[in-house]
């Protein structure tokens, strides 16, 4: 961890703040004319608190709020945000034998964007949902697969045996397109002979890619991406569009440019117009791992998605965690040669520890990693210590996912239900099936995940107009965009929850990956070691485990400790 609802329609109506363009009036109609009522939840991260950041008149009145004896205590290390670059950073110094440090998390929950939850019917992810078998070159990947045993044993070849249970059951994906499903989300009913060839030429080149190496002998597209040539042959390709790159190459058919679209907006939340090249290819060149028990395009997933690695982490490290704490300020001291002095680093959070008022705690450290998104990095270290003005430059996709109870999912033509759906026609990323790796015979109530982008306008249109549609418009819009593929389907619904992302992921825009602001990024500034995947350009648990552990093998080796 992509037309029923046309672009104009959907996207106009955001742009309008009425998705699908309701207006009160013809709400209030549909609403009389629904079939079925089921409820419908408003969820998604602590927005409310997150936003104080953005406000200190407001921090400070929240600060006031708080029980006036300010709590404070002393770690060797501070980990701030506990997505999956935190645990990460947590897992590797725990599993070195350090355990002088602490985890802050924002929400009651770890997991970032691989958050999942829970009902009557079964786990489901709010975010990320999968993970491909590792590259060779993914070895911190593997070393954390080994212990958790997804990977079970090694075959006499050397290549890793996975949990059969945990390696994507079939069918894996299937994509309606002209009146029915078929096996794979590449388009294939319909095709002309151009559309064909082109398809096939495409795939051609991608295998090129996957193949190729740099003249420092460094895998063209490795995973994590920092691991790749330093070649300028491959890394120029970030300078222009995907776009661009499939304009260049006379690749200009409607099915494939759909295809390349999806792709795109799964897995950066954004159009191929603002992708880069290099990031538009890496997608298809970059994943090159093998098995003993699978092929090399096989994924590894959960019902929980990879909210189960998640919850794995916060089971190895639980002790070091504390949850519901807001890190309002981090304070830490540089020396005029930009290196931290032998005085403490200061971070501040506000904790509502089970009370009614919370309290105001500090921490006195030596060293911080801070894991948390950069534009966040902007509104907490002190000014004198971190400029962030440089980050307004990024860009992070907005998201709408939403978690769908289901007494049982229509009938449909075509290929029988796979794990991921997609539709040809529409501006959705379709839906997986939450329960689709449960072993069981009987027909049983069942949730689907749904996942729609808002990647047509710009991250900050997008945000607001993810925000400002209510309850009811998204829910008119996500049953009327399934209808056009499982007509019935609003009689099966029990319940629908909603999760908004505003900041789902960061866009690889051109020049990003390979340009000078992602290098200045994985600087440290005096004792502040930076671990995220933003860092990567790419929001996905092997770039966010890469960056986490690098942070905690510095900090390790800053200390004189084993395991750097």
């Amino acid at each position: 961890m992509s037309t029923s609802i046309s672009r104009a329609t959907f996207l106009k109506g955001l742009a309008g703040l009425a998705v699908a363009g309701l207006g009160g009036g013809s709400l209030a109609a549909l609403l009389q004319k629904s079939r079925h009522i089921f409820p419908c939840r408003m969820l998604g991260p602590t927005r409310s608190l997150g936003h104080l950041l953005r406000d200190p008149a407001a921090l400070a009145k929240a600060k006031a709020g708080t029980n006036t004896e300010q709590t404070i205590r002393q770690k060797k290390v501070v980990i701030v945000g506990g997505g999956m670059a935190g645990l990460s950073a947590a897992w590797w110094l725990k599993k070195n034998h350090f355990d002088n440090f602490v985890l802050l998390e924002l929400e009651k929950e770890v997991g970032g964007n691989a958050a999942c939850g829970k009902n009557d019917w079964g786990s489901y992810p709010w975010g990320a949902h999968y993970v491909p078998i590792p590259n060779p070159e993914s070895a911190y990947v593997r070393e954390l697969f080994e212990e958790l045993k997804i990977i079970q044993a090694y075959s006499k070849a050397g290549e890793p045996i996975y949990d059969d249970l945990m390696l994507c059951h079939e069918p894996q994906e299937r994509l309606y397109k002209d009146g029915s499903f078929h096996e794979g989300l590449v388009p294939k009913r319909g095709l002309q002979p151009a559309e064909a060839a082109d398809i096939s030429r495409f795939f051609g080149s991608m295998v090129g890619f996957r193949q190729a190496k740099g003249k420092d002998g460094k895998a063209a597209f490795a995973i994590p991406l920092d691991l790749s040539t330093s070649d300028a042959r491959f890394r120029d390709l970030d300078k222009i569009t995907m776009s661009r790159w499939l304009d260049d190459n006379n690749f200009k058919t409607k099915p494939l440019l759909w295809y390349v679209t999806y792709c795109c907006r799964d897995d950066y939340g954004a159009t191929p117009d603002n992708v880069s090249a290099w990031a538009g290819i890496h997608y298809f060149a970059g994943r090159r791992g093998t098995a003993a028990n699978a092929e090399q395009n096989a994924v590894l997933t959960w019902p929980q998605g990879n909210g189960y690695l998640a919850g794995k982490l916060r089971e190895l490290c639980s002790e070091f965690i504390e949850v519901n704490a807001l890190v309002t300020g981090v304070e830490a001291k540089i020396n005029a040669a930009g290196e931290g002095n032998d005085s403490k680093t200061k971070v501040s959070y506000l904790s509502s520890n089970g009370t009614a008022k919370g309290e105001s705690k500090s921490i006195d450290c030596d060293y911080v990693i801070f894991a948390a998104p950069r534009f966040v990095a902007a509104k907490i270290i002190d000014a004198k210590t971190f400029s962030g003005e440089t980050y307004d430059k990024l860009n992070y996709a907005p998201w709408m996912v939403a978690n769908i109870s289901l007494k049982r999912l229509p009938d449909t033509r075509g290929t029988a239900l796979a794990w991921d759906n997609v539709s040809y026609y529409s501006d959705s990323l379709g839906y997986v099936v939450a329960n689709h790796q449960e072993i069981s015979t009987r027909e049983k109530p069942l949730v689907i995940t749904y996942y729609y982008p808002l990647s047509k306008e710009t991250p900050k249109v997008a945000r607001q107009n993810l925000y400002s549609a209510d309850i009811e418009k998204w829910r008119r819009v996500i049953i009327e965009d399934l209808s056009k593929i499982h007509p019935d389907i609003e009689r099966q619904i029990l319940a629908i929850d909603l999760w908004p992302w505003g900041h789902g992921m960061i866009r690889p825009d051109t020049g990003f990956i390979w340009g000078d602001l992602r290098e200045e990024m994985k600087k440290s500034v005096g004792s502040i070691v930076f671990a995220h995947s933003d860092m990567s350009g790419m929001s996905n648990f092997e770039e966010a485990q890469y960056h986490g552990v690098e942070a905690a093998k510095t900090i390790l080796a800053k200390i004189g400790r084993a395991g750097a």
